[in-house]
């Protein structure tokens, strides 16, 4: 989601549910958080990488949405300071 959104990633109902299903699952918080601690570069492409291996694998189209909200700096640094708690 871009950073001039106005719309706050609370409101994305996907996203919500994958912070919560990552605190849960300590396989996905444990990739969630090696793809997050990663430099902004680094961070963009592994994230763009995941998000076409899920299209290819049909992944819904809410968890690609969820999963590309970690593109944006802030919310990538928010997610990533809630998983490593």
């Amino acid at each position: 989601m871009p950073a001039n959104d106005s719309r706050s990633i609370v409101d994305n109902d996907a996203f919500v549910v994958l912070m919560a299903t990552a605190l849960e699952d300590q396989e996905l918080c444990t990739s969630l958080i090696a793809i997050l601690r990663q430099p902004a570069f680094q961070r963009r492409s592994a994230l763009n990488t995941f998000l076409h291996e899920m299209r290819l694998k049909g992944a819904p189209e809410s968890f690609q949405a969820a999963i590309a909200c970690l593109l944006d700096e802030e919310v990538a640094a928010r997610c990533l300071e809630i998983l490593s708690q």
